[in-house]
């Protein structure tokens, strides 16, 4: 797909978030290890499943050239360190987590997508 579209960008997510998980579920399997720890038989199968059908997604992307997969590693794996870091910041303090999307969203939108963050967040502003 040429240019910058919303279905341009939302195919790119997909994929970029594909490499994400299958990197989180690898490195998750290898701390279980590490740790001395295993996933349960029903949980290993699951993970099996989910790393399979990642495979089968990304095999999408053979077609593409070298440096276009090169480029969704990158962005999978800048956008990996955003999310790790937003949560390692963060924790459970979904105030500070607001305060943080809002301060992204005062910049510039580079490609004019409709985004509804706010009902992301509305449990923080819902009268008791």
């Amino acid at each position: 797909m040429e240019g910058t579209d919303k279905l341009n960008t939302m195919t790119n997510i997909v994929y970029v978030i594909t490499d994400v998980l299958e990197t989180n579920l690898m490195e998750m399997q290898q701390q279980y290890r590490k740790e001395g720890y295993e996933l349960r038989h029903d949980a290993k199968r699951n993970f099996n499943t989910a790393i399979a059908s990642i495979k089968k997604l990304k095999r999408d992307l053979n077609h593409c050239t070298q440096e276009t997969q090169g480029n969704f590693g990158n962005d999978a794996d800048m956008v990996n360190a955003m999310l790790l870091t937003v949560i390692d910041r963060c924790g459970d303090n979904d105030k500070l987590l607001y305060r943080l999307y809002e301060y992204v969203q005062s910049f510039p939108s580079k490609l004019g997508l409709e985004i509804d963050g706010e009902r992301a967040f509305e449990h923080l502003f819902e009268k008791r």
